[in-house]
C-alpha cells in the first residue's frame, strides 16, 4: 500500500500579522514547519509533498537532506488559495500511483506521529478518516442560548487519493476551508477519529504567546576570551568594552578592544558559531582599525537569526591598570545599547593578575566574557 503526504505550506498568513509567513516563523531555535518535519516519521510515507513558494523550497533540501532522500520528496506550487495549493499537491502525486493521501497544514507543527499511524490505520478499512477534538467547555447558539455539540475538525485529513483527488476536479471552482467539506458535499460519508488537543493550529501571533508557554527553553552558555599588549609609545587612545579610556591603547588589527572581543566569542561559542578571527579575519584591510562595535552588531544579528537572546553577560577585565571602577556604568550602558538587552543583564568585574606574568608585568590586558543565552520567549 503506497501512502503519500501533502504538506500546504504555501499560506501568506495574513491573520499572523507578521511580515514573515507562518510556516517560516521561529518557535524556539527552529520555524514551525520544520518543527513539524524534524519531528516526522517519514518511512510512514513513500512520498512527500511540499506545496510551498519556489524561494523557500532549496532551503528544505539543505535542511533535511540526511532525513528525506531525493525520491522522497517533491514540491508543489503554491496557489491563491489553500483548496488550489491542495488540488496542486494531488496533481503532482498522479503518476506515483498513490493508494492513501495525508493532507496537512504546517500551521499545525505539533502533529505527532501517533495520530499519524492512527490515520493510516484507519484508511485500511475507511475511504477517509478526519481527527477531531470536543472541549469540556459550554458552548452555546448565541441566538437561542443552547447548548451546542460542536467539534474541531484538525489536519492531517486521511484519504483514498482517488476519492480525494476526483473530488477536487469536480469542485474546483469552489473555495473550501478543508479538503472533507469536498467529499462532504459530494455525499460521502466522513469517518471521524479523536485527534490530539496539542495539535493546535498557529493563526494569530497570541498563538505563539501560548505555545511558547509550552516549549522548554534552551538554555546555551558560551565563553570567550582576548588579550592584547599594550602600545606603551602611547598615552591614550584605550579602548574597553566600548569606551575610550585615558591610557595606552593596545595593539590590534581592529581597534583591540578586548572586552568586545572577549564578549563576540562567547556569543559565537553559544551559537555553535566559529570564532571572531574567522569572520573578521586580520588578513584583511577591511577590519584594520574598525570599531568592534561592527563586530558586535554582528553578534546581535546572528541571537536574533537563530531564535535567541541574551539571558546574562559576566565580562572579566584582567589588568594591573587602569583602574576601572568609575568607568563600569558607562560601560555596561554601551554594552547593553550595542546588544539591545537591559543593564542589569550585564556585570562587569575587574581583577590583577597580582604582578604575575606578561599582564601583572603591565604589557597587556585581558578579557573573559561568559554569556548565556536562550530562545524562550521573552516579550
Amino acid at each position: 500500500m503506497k501512502n503519500a503526504l501533502v504538506i500546504l505550506a504555501g499560506g501568506k498568513g495574513t491573520r499572523f500579522g507578521q511580515k514573515t509567513p507562518k510556516q517560516f516563523y521561529k518557535i524556539g531555535d527552529t520555524t514551525i514547519l520544520n518543527t513539524f518535519l524534524s519531528n516526522l516519521d517519514v518511512t510512514k510515507f513513500n512520498i512527500i509533498v511540499i506545496a510551498i513558494s519556489s524561494k523557500y523550497r532549496q532551503k528544505i533540501q539543505n535542511d533535511f537532506l540526511n532525513k528525506f532522500s531525493k525520491q522522497k520528496i517533491i514540491f508543489a506550487d503554491a496557489g491563491k488559495t489553500r483548496q488550489e495549493s491542495s488540488f496542486n499537491s494531488l496533481r503532482k502525486l498522479s503518476n506515483y500511483k498513490i493508494e492513501n493521501v495525508l493532507i496537512h497544514d504546517a500551521a499545525r507543527p505539533f502533529c505527532s506521529n501517533k495520530l499519524i499511524k492512527k490515520i493510516l490505520s484507519k484508511l485500511k478499512n475507511k475511504n477517509n478518516c478526519i481527527p477531531y477534538v470536543e472541549y469540556s467547555d459550554r458552548q452555546i447558539n448565541k441566538k437561542n442560548f443552547q447548548n451546542e455539540k460542536i467539534i474541531n475538525i484538525q489536519t492531517p485529513q486521511g484519504f483514498n487519493y482517488k476519492l480525494i483527488y476526483n473530488a477536487h476536479k469536480k469542485l474546483i471552482k469552489y473555495n473550501l476551508s478543508d479538503d472533507s467539506e469536498l467529499i462532504q458535499i459530494l455525499g460521502t460519508k466522513i469517518y471521524f477519529t479523536k485527534g490530539d488537543k496539542e495539535n493546535i493550529k498557529i493563526t494569530y501571533p497570541e498563538d505563539l504567546i501560548f505555545i511558547n508557554k509550552f516549549i522548554k527553553p534552551n538554555i546555551r552558555s558560551g565563553i570567550g576570551y582576548d588579550i592584547h599588549q599594550i602600545d606603551k609609545k602611547s598615552k591614550k587612545g584605550l579602548k574597553l568594552c566600548g569606551i575610550k579610556l585615558p591610557f595606552a591603547k593596545l595593539i590590534g588589527h581592529s581597534d583591540a578592544d578586548v572586552g568586545l572581543h572577549a564578549i563576540c566569542d562567547s556569543i559565537f561559542g553559544a551559537l555553535s558559531m566559529r570564532d571572531i578571527g574567522y569572520y573578521f579575519p586580520n588578513s584583511e584591510k577591511k577590519w584594520k582599525n574598525a570599531k568592534s562595535s561592527i563586530f558586535v552588531e554582528f553578534c546581535r544579528k546572528a541571537l536574533l537569526n537563530k531564535g535567541y537572546h541574551i539571558v546574562n553577560l559576566d565580562i572579566n577585565i584582567i589588568a594591573e591598570k587602569p583602574k576601572i571602577n568609575k568607568f563600569v556604568m558607562s560601560m555596561k550602558g554601551k554594552i547593553a545599547q550595542l546588544l539591545k538587552i537591559n543593564i542589569d543583564q550585564i556585570s562587569i568585574k575587574a581583577t590583577t593578575n597580582e604582578k604575575i606574568g606578561f599582564i601583572g608585568d603591565g604589557e597587556g590586558i585581558a578579557a573573559e566574557a561568559i554569556v548565556q543565552i536562550s530562545n524562550e520567549n521573552h516579550n
